[in-house]
Protein backbone atom coordinates (compact mmCIF):
# COMPACT_ATOMS: atom_id res chain seq x y z
CA UNK A 1 0.00 0.00 0.00
CA UNK A 2 2.62 2.40 0.83
CA UNK A 3 4.69 1.58 -1.90
CA UNK A 4 1.72 2.36 -4.57
CA UNK A 5 1.19 5.85 -2.65
CA UNK A 6 5.10 6.69 -3.61
CA UNK A 7 4.66 5.03 -7.00
CA UNK A 8 2.03 7.66 -7.38
CA UNK A 9 3.30 10.62 -5.85
CA UNK A 10 5.97 10.15 -7.96
CA UNK A 11 3.76 9.70 -11.47
CA UNK A 12 2.75 13.00 -10.34
CA UNK A 13 5.83 15.02 -9.76
CA UNK A 14 7.12 13.83 -12.94
CA UNK A 15 3.76 14.87 -14.58
CA UNK A 16 3.68 18.67 -12.98
CA UNK A 17 7.89 19.03 -13.80
CA UNK A 18 6.82 18.20 -17.14
CA UNK A 19 4.04 20.48 -17.28
CA UNK A 20 6.37 23.09 -16.10
CA UNK A 21 8.89 22.49 -18.58
CA UNK A 22 6.27 22.65 -21.15
CA UNK A 23 5.08 26.04 -20.37
CA UNK A 24 8.49 27.50 -20.11
CA UNK A 25 8.75 26.07 -23.71
CA UNK A 26 5.77 27.63 -24.73
CA UNK A 27 6.67 30.88 -23.42
CA UNK A 28 9.60 31.21 -25.04
CA UNK A 29 8.22 30.19 -28.26
CA UNK A 30 5.70 32.81 -27.79
CA UNK A 31 8.69 35.60 -27.01
CA UNK A 32 10.28 34.35 -30.04
CA UNK A 33 7.55 35.02 -32.84
CA UNK A 34 6.60 38.15 -30.97
CA UNK A 35 10.42 39.66 -31.58
CA UNK A 36 10.48 37.89 -35.32
CA UNK A 37 7.37 39.57 -35.96
CA UNK A 38 8.38 43.24 -34.89
CA UNK A 39 11.75 42.88 -36.58
CA UNK A 40 9.74 41.94 -40.04
CA UNK A 41 7.48 45.19 -39.22
CA UNK A 42 10.55 47.53 -38.65
CA UNK A 43 11.87 46.18 -41.86
CA UNK A 44 8.64 46.83 -44.05
CA UNK A 45 8.86 50.63 -41.99
CA UNK A 46 12.03 51.11 -43.27
CA UNK A 47 13.88 51.13 -40.01
CA UNK A 48 17.79 49.39 -39.59
CA UNK A 49 18.30 47.90 -36.59
CA UNK A 50 20.58 49.85 -34.43
CA UNK A 51 24.20 49.46 -34.57
CA UNK A 52 26.02 50.03 -31.37
CA UNK A 53 28.96 50.16 -33.02
CA UNK A 54 27.92 53.39 -35.00
CA UNK A 55 29.22 56.80 -34.74
CA UNK A 56 26.70 59.47 -33.38
CA UNK A 57 26.86 63.29 -33.92
CA UNK A 58 28.41 63.72 -30.72
CA UNK A 59 31.36 61.95 -31.80
CA UNK A 60 32.45 63.30 -34.93
CA UNK A 61 34.98 65.96 -35.00
CA UNK A 62 34.05 69.22 -36.81
CA UNK A 63 35.81 69.65 -39.77
CA UNK A 64 38.86 71.51 -39.54
CA UNK A 65 40.20 74.20 -42.37
CA UNK A 66 43.12 72.87 -44.38
CA UNK A 67 46.35 74.69 -43.17
CA UNK A 68 47.82 76.33 -45.87
CA UNK A 69 51.70 75.16 -46.13
CA UNK A 70 52.56 77.80 -48.95
CA UNK A 71 55.38 80.00 -47.48
CA UNK A 72 54.41 83.81 -46.74
CA UNK A 73 57.70 85.10 -48.04
CA UNK A 74 58.56 84.76 -51.95
CA UNK A 75 61.72 86.19 -53.65
CA UNK A 76 61.39 87.34 -57.18
CA UNK A 77 64.42 88.65 -58.69
CA UNK A 78 66.50 90.73 -55.93
CA UNK A 79 62.84 91.62 -54.04
CA UNK A 80 61.58 89.36 -51.17
CA UNK A 81 57.72 90.20 -51.73
CA UNK A 82 54.83 88.82 -49.12
CA UNK A 83 52.72 86.36 -50.85
CA UNK A 84 49.45 86.43 -48.49
CA UNK A 85 49.11 90.38 -48.52
CA UNK A 86 45.74 91.09 -50.93
CA UNK A 87 43.68 93.64 -51.51
CA UNK A 88 40.37 92.69 -52.88
CA UNK A 89 38.54 96.50 -52.70
CA UNK A 90 35.56 96.33 -55.34
CA UNK A 91 35.93 99.72 -57.13
CA UNK A 92 32.94 99.87 -59.72
CA UNK A 93 29.59 101.53 -61.34
CA UNK A 94 27.68 99.93 -58.28
CA UNK A 95 30.75 100.38 -55.51
CA UNK A 96 31.60 104.00 -55.85
CA UNK A 97 33.83 105.56 -53.44
CA UNK A 98 32.75 107.79 -50.83
CA UNK A 99 32.78 111.30 -51.78
CA UNK A 100 35.41 112.45 -48.92
CA UNK A 101 37.64 109.21 -50.08
CA UNK A 102 41.51 110.41 -50.09
CA UNK A 103 44.64 108.11 -50.62
CA UNK A 104 46.98 110.83 -51.21
CA UNK A 105 49.59 110.03 -47.40
CA UNK A 106 49.42 106.78 -48.78
CA UNK A 107 50.99 107.38 -52.12
CA UNK A 108 54.85 106.76 -53.37
CA UNK A 109 56.48 108.09 -56.97
CA UNK A 110 57.33 105.46 -59.06
CA UNK A 111 61.25 105.37 -60.29
CA UNK A 112 61.69 106.86 -63.79
CA UNK A 113 62.73 103.61 -65.47
CA UNK A 114 59.91 101.83 -64.34
CA UNK A 115 57.16 104.09 -66.06
CA UNK A 116 56.90 106.13 -69.58
CA UNK A 117 55.08 108.90 -68.39
CA UNK A 118 55.65 112.47 -66.31
CA UNK A 119 52.02 113.18 -65.81
CA UNK A 120 50.78 110.52 -63.36
CA UNK A 121 53.41 108.86 -61.77
CA UNK A 122 52.24 107.81 -58.25
CA UNK A 123 51.24 104.23 -56.69
CA UNK A 124 50.01 102.80 -53.81
CA UNK A 125 53.12 102.19 -51.46
CA UNK A 126 52.25 98.53 -50.28
CA UNK A 127 52.08 97.66 -54.40
CA UNK A 128 55.19 99.65 -55.40
CA UNK A 129 57.05 96.72 -54.39
CA UNK A 130 55.21 94.88 -56.51
CA UNK A 131 55.51 97.06 -59.70
CA UNK A 132 59.11 96.98 -59.08
CA UNK A 133 59.51 93.37 -58.85
CA UNK A 134 57.71 92.98 -62.13
CA UNK A 135 58.94 95.70 -64.39
CA UNK A 136 62.50 94.64 -63.54
CA UNK A 137 61.85 91.13 -64.24
CA UNK A 138 59.87 91.40 -67.73
CA UNK A 139 62.71 93.95 -68.93
CA UNK A 140 65.34 91.32 -67.60
CA UNK A 141 63.40 89.22 -70.49
CA UNK A 142 64.51 91.64 -72.94
CA UNK A 143 60.55 92.93 -72.67
CA UNK A 144 60.07 96.88 -72.55
CA UNK A 145 57.14 97.15 -69.76
CA UNK A 146 56.69 100.22 -68.03
CA UNK A 147 53.56 101.69 -66.13
CA UNK A 148 51.76 104.11 -68.24
CA UNK A 149 48.81 105.13 -65.70
CA UNK A 150 48.44 104.42 -62.11
CA UNK A 151 46.82 106.37 -59.60
CA UNK A 152 44.55 109.18 -60.54
CA UNK A 153 43.14 111.78 -58.73
CA UNK A 154 39.33 112.58 -58.96
CA UNK A 155 40.01 115.84 -60.68
CA UNK A 156 42.04 113.92 -62.96
CA UNK A 157 39.57 111.14 -63.43
CA UNK A 158 36.84 113.72 -64.00
CA UNK A 159 39.12 115.36 -66.93
CA UNK A 160 39.61 112.15 -68.96
CA UNK A 161 35.38 110.87 -68.23
CA UNK A 162 34.56 114.41 -69.75
CA UNK A 163 36.83 114.22 -72.68
CA UNK A 164 35.52 110.58 -73.57
CA UNK A 165 31.57 112.13 -73.16
CA UNK A 166 32.56 114.91 -75.91
CA UNK A 167 33.97 112.88 -78.23
CA UNK A 168 31.23 110.51 -78.00
CA UNK A 169 29.24 113.35 -78.77
CA UNK A 170 31.27 114.21 -81.66
CA UNK A 171 30.73 110.64 -82.94
CA UNK A 172 27.07 111.17 -82.86
CA UNK A 173 25.92 109.73 -79.93
CA UNK A 174 22.97 111.61 -78.64
CA UNK A 175 23.48 113.23 -75.79
CA UNK A 176 21.00 111.54 -73.68
CA UNK A 177 23.31 108.01 -74.15
CA UNK A 178 27.12 109.71 -74.54
CA UNK A 179 27.70 109.66 -70.99
CA UNK A 180 26.63 105.74 -70.29
CA UNK A 181 28.77 105.12 -73.29
CA UNK A 182 31.63 107.06 -71.85
CA UNK A 183 31.37 105.11 -68.40
CA UNK A 184 32.13 102.01 -70.45
CA UNK A 185 35.62 103.11 -71.41
CA UNK A 186 36.55 105.81 -68.90
CA UNK A 187 35.16 105.48 -65.35
CA UNK A 188 33.08 107.89 -64.11
CA UNK A 189 34.93 109.93 -61.19
CA UNK A 190 34.37 107.91 -58.14
CA UNK A 191 34.48 104.76 -59.92
CA UNK A 192 37.68 103.91 -60.71
CA UNK A 193 40.03 101.71 -59.40
CA UNK A 194 42.53 104.26 -60.90
CA UNK A 195 41.84 106.51 -57.59
CA UNK A 196 42.83 103.77 -54.88
CA UNK A 197 46.52 103.06 -56.07
CA UNK A 198 45.93 99.58 -56.95
CA UNK A 199 45.77 99.86 -60.86
CA UNK A 200 48.04 100.41 -63.10
CA UNK A 201 47.63 100.48 -67.06
CA UNK A 202 50.82 99.19 -69.15
CA UNK A 203 52.88 101.03 -71.94
CA UNK A 204 49.87 102.56 -73.36
CA UNK A 205 46.17 102.29 -72.74
CA UNK A 206 45.37 101.48 -76.45
CA UNK A 207 44.24 98.10 -77.96
CA UNK A 208 47.91 97.72 -80.08
CA UNK A 209 48.88 96.67 -76.44
CA UNK A 210 47.65 93.30 -77.07
CA UNK A 211 49.80 92.61 -79.88
CA UNK A 212 52.98 93.15 -78.63
CA UNK A 213 55.24 91.19 -75.99
CA UNK A 214 54.81 93.22 -73.31
CA UNK A 215 50.91 91.88 -73.34
CA UNK A 216 52.23 88.74 -73.79
CA UNK A 217 54.42 88.44 -71.02
CA UNK A 218 52.03 89.95 -68.63
CA UNK A 219 49.56 87.33 -69.46
CA UNK A 220 52.01 84.94 -68.46
CA UNK A 221 53.72 85.98 -65.87
CA UNK A 222 51.72 89.07 -63.67
CA UNK A 223 50.04 86.76 -61.43
CA UNK A 224 53.10 86.09 -60.19
CA UNK A 225 53.48 89.29 -58.89
CA UNK A 226 49.98 89.80 -57.43
CA UNK A 227 48.38 91.45 -61.05
CA UNK A 228 45.23 90.42 -63.19
CA UNK A 229 43.80 91.63 -65.87
CA UNK A 230 40.76 92.91 -64.52
CA UNK A 231 38.61 93.71 -67.41
CA UNK A 232 38.03 91.20 -70.13
CA UNK A 233 35.38 91.25 -72.96
CA UNK A 234 33.18 88.15 -71.43
CA UNK A 235 33.38 89.75 -68.07
CA UNK A 236 32.31 93.21 -69.52
CA UNK A 237 28.12 92.26 -68.38
CA UNK A 238 29.51 91.74 -65.11
CA UNK A 239 32.26 94.85 -65.09
CA UNK A 240 30.50 97.27 -67.01
CA UNK A 241 33.79 98.03 -68.58
CA UNK A 242 35.03 97.15 -72.51
CA UNK A 243 38.19 94.85 -72.86
CA UNK A 244 41.10 96.78 -71.80
CA UNK A 245 44.03 94.58 -72.43
CA UNK A 246 46.07 97.48 -70.34
CA UNK A 247 44.71 97.56 -67.05
CA UNK A 248 45.70 95.37 -64.30
CA UNK A 249 44.71 95.71 -60.51
CA UNK A 250 46.79 94.72 -57.71
CA UNK A 251 45.42 91.60 -55.75
CA UNK A 252 48.17 89.83 -54.06
CA UNK A 253 50.34 87.14 -55.51
CA UNK A 254 47.87 83.99 -54.08
CA UNK A 255 44.95 86.25 -54.74
CA UNK A 256 45.87 86.81 -58.35
CA UNK A 257 47.30 83.05 -59.15
CA UNK A 258 43.73 81.92 -57.93
CA UNK A 259 41.64 84.28 -59.97
CA UNK A 260 43.50 83.12 -63.07
CA UNK A 261 43.66 79.69 -62.38
CA UNK A 262 39.35 80.20 -61.42
CA UNK A 263 38.23 82.25 -64.93
CA UNK A 264 36.17 84.27 -62.39
CA UNK A 265 36.16 88.15 -63.04
CA UNK A 266 37.40 90.29 -59.53
CA UNK A 267 33.46 90.41 -58.59
CA UNK A 268 32.53 87.15 -59.42
CA UNK A 269 35.81 85.73 -56.84
CA UNK A 270 34.67 88.19 -53.94
CA UNK A 271 31.39 87.17 -54.58
CA UNK A 272 32.33 83.52 -54.43
CA UNK A 273 34.50 84.28 -51.12
CA UNK A 274 31.79 85.80 -49.33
Amino acid sequence: MKKERTRRQRAILRRNLFLAACTVVLVLLILLIVEVIRWIGGEKAGEKPQDTGSVTSADVTPEQPVADTRPQFVTRGNHTLDATYTELMIVNAKNPLPDDYSIESELVEIDPKYRNNNNVYRIHKNVYPYIQAMVEAAQNDGVDLKVWSPYRSRSVQQTLFQNQVNRQLANGVPADQAEEKAATIVARPGTSEHETGLAADFNRADDAFEKTPMYAWMQEHAADYGFIMRYTREKQPITGVIHESWHYRFVGIYTAQEIKASGLCLEEFVAQKK
